[in-house]
């Protein structure tokens, strides 16, 4: 077997060297949280405000098209009109700023400031778990404390190994080998920084303080790795990936949307995590359904067309047809406590991008689930000038909802308690 590089290692167990949490990004988890869990859902190019974003607001709307679908929900979901990140702007790379607000170019003097709403959950209630986070679909919109932009998983099988296969002994084995070989970073880094000291600046040697105890903390993730290898992974039934006699199951996008639900499903049951992102891709692939004759991509681009919108339509519908099943699991299904999942987990759809036709980032489609929110309207905020309301604040109340005290995210201004409490 050919040897594995330290570095490339590293970076396959998920670990990102970066300062450790500060007081002003948030404290460590309340005992007075009322949800566990979150999960966030996110088609690539969002979805078509027309059909998306009901006339009448308050708990009386009528369900556009797009949410007709989870009509029997609409008692545990929020719809939300102008929300957007002000500082964000058009372009297929807001599709990226979804969990965190800001774009990559903005943020060259920090880039700590792009770590990602479910990356930062992650930190605060995700340690206690197998997997802190679970990155699922395409579009990946997950970002580190480093800066970096995080993979994701979209093939079923592949994410059912992970989460319930035992790995081969050998391998096991060889892991092991390389995490004593890694035991201590800070060995390594020492004989650099002790050079490195001797020429900088007090204030230099301060910062480099700082990233030091960023490696103990990479440390620490590595120990909790290795905490894992031998505690057995939880079984499950392969019936959702392989299928039976009476079912045969499809493992090719997009008809594995429903297998990747369920595998989320199994995965918040087993307690393997509490924070999963699910991405619709993007792209110009040719959907498989009857009535589409465009690829993707294209028919987003669809210039108020109604033979685009209507083959546009049928995509979206599906997404929302799938979350809706999605929503009905969950609320049947129980966690360790024996309460629903949905009642348990705070459960976003939502995208980056506003209206993909003109490749806005404004007033982007979201809706908020479960989680012991007061749910059944629909809110609507007022437009100041090119910017509506910053989505930020939502994401402030969602943390404390889930324990973590902090009163500010990102670009939020202030949070939205008093819709949702």
């Amino acid at each position: 077997m050919p040897s594995i590089n330290r570095r490339n290692f590293l970076r396959g167990l998920g670990v990102s060297i970066a300062l450790p949490a500060l007081e002003s990004l948030g404290k460590t988890p309340a005992k007075t949280a009322k949800a566990k869990r979150f999960v966030c859902v996110s088609p690539n190019y969002g979805m078509n405000p027309g059909g998306f974003f009901p006339e009448q607001t308050g708990s009386d709307y009528a369900l556009p098209t797009l949410l007709k679908p989870l009509g029997n929900h609409r008692q545990e979901l929020t719809v939300f009109s102008n929300l957007d990140h002000p500082q964000v702007g058009g372009g297929h790379g807001c599709s990226n700023t979804l969990l965190n607000g800001v774009e990559l170019k903005d943020t060259k003097d920090n880039p700590q400031r792009l770590l990602s709403l479910d990356e930062f959950l992650a930190e605060n209630i995700g340690q206690k778990t197998r997997f802190p986070s679970l990155r699922l679909g395409s579009g990946g919109f997950s970002w580190s404390r480093a800066g970096v932009i995080l993979p994701t998983e979209g093939n079923p099988t592949r994410v059912f190994a992970r989460m319930f296969l035992d790995d081969n002994p050998k391998i096991k084995a060889k892991t092991k080998d390389h995490l004593r070989e890694d035991a201590s970073i800070l060995d390594v880094v020492r004989e650099d920084t002790q050079r490195l000291n001797r020429v900088l600046t007090r204030r230099d040697q301060a910062k480099l303080d700082e990233y030091l105890s960023a490696i103990r903390d990479v440390e620490r993730k590595i120990q909790r790795r290795a905490d894992w290898i031998d505690i057995p992974k939880p079984t499950a039934s392969d019936k959702v990936i392989r299928g039976d006699d009476e079912m045969v199951v499809d493992l090719t996008y997009p008809y594995n949307t429903s297998v990747m639900y369920e595998l989320m499903i199994l995965a918040l049951q087993a307690n393997l995590t509490n924070i999963i992102t699910f991405g619709h891709p993007g792209g110009n692939r040719l959907f498989p359904f009857e009535g589409i004759s465009l690829g993707y991509h294209s028919l987003t681009h669809h210039g108020k067309r109604p033979d685009l919108l209507k083959e546009l339509n049928i995509i979206e519908t599906f997404y929302a047809q799938q979350f809706a099943g999605f929503m009905d699991r969950l609320k049947v299904a129980r966690d360790a406590e024996g309460q629903s999942l949905l009642d348990s987990t705070i459960v976003m759809f939502g995208s980056g991008m506003g209206n993909a036709s003109s490749h806005s980032s404004r007033n982007l489609p979201i809706m908020v689930a479960g989680g012991g929110f007061k749910h059944g309207k629909h809110h609507r905020f007022e437009r100041q000038g090119r910017d509506g309301h910053p989505l930020c604040d939502l994401y402030v109340t969602i943390l404390q909802q889930l324990g973590v005290e902090t009163d500010r995210f990102s670009t939020s201004s202030a949070n939205l308690n008093h819709l949702l409490g």
